[in-house]
């Protein structure tokens, strides 16, 4: 089973968005440039790995994706609370990579 990359996708976009974002702090804007550059190189590892579909892990993980994408919409549009953006982004982070420990194989 594959990872939701089409939602990963849109974070990382979403992460580049806002760090060109004139409304979004300066000092803010680095931090979703570095996020949006570690989930980029987390979805070319993650593209090519299979996951067993029922493990917590992967169910977590795409549960995550799920979130972190809903609430950076919300943040698109709000811009309220950037630095807990930034602190789900870094979570996912953790989650992406300790899930790609567990792949059961690689294309």
């Amino acid at each position: 089973m594959k990872i939701e990359n089409q939602i990963l996708t849109e974070i990382i976009m979403a992460c580049f968005d806002l760090a060109s974002d004139s409304s979004v702090p300066e000092d803010l804007r680095p931090k979703f440039l570095a996020m949006g550059k570690r989930l980029r190189g987390l979805l070319l590892n993650l593209i090519t790995a299979d996951f067993e579909a029922e493990t917590p892990e992967f169910k977590e993980a795409n549960q995550k994706l799920r979130r972190v994408n809903a609430f950076l919409r919300q943040q698109a549009q709000s811009l309220d609370d950037l630095a807990n953006a930034i602190e789900q982004l870094g979570r996912l982070v953790g989650i992406l990579d300790g899930l790609l420990g567990m792949a059961i194989g690689f294309v």
